[in-house]
């Protein structure tokens, strides 16, 4: 137990110290919104070229049918937390206004952007994999059911036409670049395709910078977002950083204690279901007219929470 508590600490510290070099440049005046903007850009333009190079240097074909044959336990934890937060809408503690949005933000996580730097910190880059597959199935909820909650919520403010669940628009925005760097690794490895040395070393020597660079992003806006948000925060989200860091990881440790995996994998299921709020969820927002106000704040105070709740979810994971 020991020696996992040490562990954890040791990588938290690590995490936290990348990020903090964010976080103390920001508070030194150093970016702009503009830099800001710059630095998200950067750090999705390395993430899918990160995940094609983890999948073809360090997956065989055996290791990706090993790790499909898990896929289906993160849609398990991810339609059971749906259930939850619609019972929790139906019981009517949370607003109306803002019911769709509540629902896309207590499942919707920032697997990649948060997640990638975590886990292969945490446990390796060779880990990776079993954390694309929990990203794959919060980006199909994102993508589905919580966008079209956020166009419900859009609706009722404006009284709008009622949406589509699926549409040829979310279909497409669906097969954003991180996912397409995935399955395009996933194509060649199935494949058998070689990949032509340039391109191995062009996307590792990028992929390289991903996590550091999200680290250091992760800190900017931590700082940008200020403290003050924690003073006053509503019901809705306390309920939602309920979802992140603690039924999410439990459900997931329940889930995977059916399965005949290994340790490391099932660590990284539990981890990779305890991200913030996806601040994808924001964008969506503003987009269709949802709360774009709850969704900057859930998704704010979830990721300043991350502070305190990562080392104790690190811990509990390491002590499966």
């Amino acid at each position: 137990m020991l020696e996992a508590v040490l562990h954890s600490a040791e990588a938290v510290l690590v995490l936290f110290s990348i990020a903090f070099v964010g976080f103390e440049t920001s508070r030194r005046g150093w970016y702009t919104e503009d830099s800001r903007r710059l630095m998200a850009r950067l750090v999705n333009l390395c993430l899918p070229l990160f995940l094609f190079y983890n999948v073809t240097s360090k997956f065989t074909h055996e290791d990706l049918i090993s790790v499909l044959q898990v896929a289906g336990l993160p849609f398990l934890t991810v339609g059971f937390n749906w259930l939850v937060s619609v019972a929790i809408v139906k019981m009517g503690w949370v607003r109306k206004e803002i019911a769709g949005a509540f629902i896309a933000c207590f499942t919707g996580a920032t697997v990649t952007f948060l997640g990638i730097p975590v886990i292969s910190i945490m446990f390796g880059e060779a880990a990776i994999g079993y954390l694309l597959v929990y990203f794959f199935a919060n980006v199909i909820f994102i993508w589905t059911i919580g966008l079209y909650g956020i166009q419900l919520d859009g609706v009722h403010r404006a009284g709008r036409a009622q949406p589509r669940l699926f549409s040829m628009r979310s279909i497409k925005m669906f097969f954003q670049p991180p996912l397409q760097g995935f399955l395009l690794g996933v194509l060649f490895v199935v494949l058998a395709l070689p990949v032509p040395d340039p391109i191995a070393m062009i996307t590792r020597d990028l992929g390289r910078v991903t996590s550091p660079l999200a680290l250091v992003f992760i800190g900017m806006t931590i700082q940008h977002i200020g403290f003050e948000k924690i003073k006053h925060i509503p019901k809705e989200v306390w309920l939602i950083l309920f979802s992140c860091f603690v039924l999410r990881p439990v459900v997931m440790y329940f889930a995977t204690g059916w399965v005949d995996m290994s340790n490391e994998a099932r660590q990284v299921f539990i981890v990779s279901s305890s991200m913030p709020v996806s601040s994808v969820i924001g964008v969506l927002a503003k987009n269709y007219g949802a709360d774009e106000e709850f969704c900057s704040e859930a998704i704010g105070i979830s990721t300043l929470a991350l502070l305190v709740a990562l080392p104790l979810v690190l811990t509990f994971a390491r002590l499966v």
